[in-house]
């Protein structure tokens, strides 16, 4: 494993950080538009290290999107297929009309080859570039497997997932070439072996009933019987199906409930929908405002009722 290549955006004055930050990303991943997902300073690091036939990025950065279109496609190939490890990191990936959220510890797949959007941040974050030819050979459909969480239920998904880990946080111990040629080797052989064994057609149903669930979530917010109950029935599928399709994210169905209904209860008080406090917690099923308020100032580091003077 060679040296790593090192940048920071510390090396450069605040206003020209994410410039510099795209640039050099781009010049060792992929061209793509990007942008700020805040208006904060924007401080990243990155760390380029090659393993055998596989390059390792390990950024740590705010969130930020980016959008590889048909324009980027057409300026020149780039046959490689990337293996993501959000370690400590948050986002969001989208392609070939499947989209997933992404939490800490999953592992995904995006296409190069293909136009995806992609929203990323936080800290030990892992990119793997993959040259095509040596998945495509095992897996001829491998562009099933993209922009899906990798279920770590199945074999194979976990020791891989330390194996990056052990790769990214300890390069000076595989720097010795047939070390770490014979390292890449056995990381790919157990790519190939996570994503053999994955339940494609239980994992793309599960995909698509999150995101129908939590568009549900979001319509019915006002009811205060809102439940997996409620939900699962709505759907025609078992409260465990639900559960199930949460966890892929590291979710469960009752904490996003609870999560969008104070998201929507604070957007209504900064918008000044609302007259009190107490309002906000009824229109989004809260009965006990004492809980709300507890709540409310755990989640946003401010009380409702100083949020509702505020504005």
């Amino acid at each position: 494993m060679n040296p790593s290549t090192q940048y920071s955006t510390l090396a450069v004055a605040a206003p020209r950080r994410f410039e510099y930050w795209k640039e050099v990303v781009c010049r060792h991943c992929l061209t793509a538009d990007s942008k700020p997902l805040s208006q904060s300073s924007f401080d990243g690091a990155l760390a380029v290290n090659t393993l055998g036939d596989l390059d390792i990025c390990s950024l740590s950065s705010p969130l930020h999107y980016w959008e590889r279109s048909e324009r980027h496609l057409r300026s020149g190939p780039a046959e490689e297929l990337w293996l993501g490890f959000s370690r400590n990191g948050h986002g969001q990936i989208e392609q070939g009309g499947r989209k997933a959220n992404l939490a800490s510890g999953n592992l995904f797949l995006y296409d190069a080859t293909q136009a995806f959007r992609f929203s990323f941040g936080g800290t030990e974050n892992h990119l793997v570039r993959i040259p095509r030819s040596l998945l495509v050979e095992r897996l001829p459909r491998i562009a099933d497997y993209t922009a899906m969480v990798l279920d770590d239920r199945r074999p194979g998904v976990i020791p891989l997932r330390e194996m990056l880990r052990q790769a990214a946080s300890t390069p000076a111990s595989l720097q010795d070439e047939a070390i770490s040629n014979r390292y890449s080797s056995a990381l790919l052989d157990l790519l190939v072996i996570s994503l053999e064994v994955q339940d494609l057609k239980t994992t793309h149903e599960e995909l698509d009933l999150y995101g129908r669930i939590m568009k549900y979530i979001q319509r019915h917010l006002t009811e205060p019987d809102l439940s997996i109950e409620v939900i699962a029935q709505a759907h025609n599928v078992s409260t465990r199906t639900v559960t199930r399709a949460f966890a892929r994210y590291q979710k469960t169905p009752v904490a996003e409930i609870w999560k969008e209904r104070l998201n929507a209860s604070r957007e209504a008080i900064e918008r000044g929908q609302v007259r009190s406090v107490s309002q906000a917690a009824l229109d989004f099923g809260f009965s006990d405002f004492s809980h709300f308020s507890h709540a409310f100032r755990k989640a946003f580091g401010v009380a409702p009722n100083t949020l509702l003077h505020r504005n």
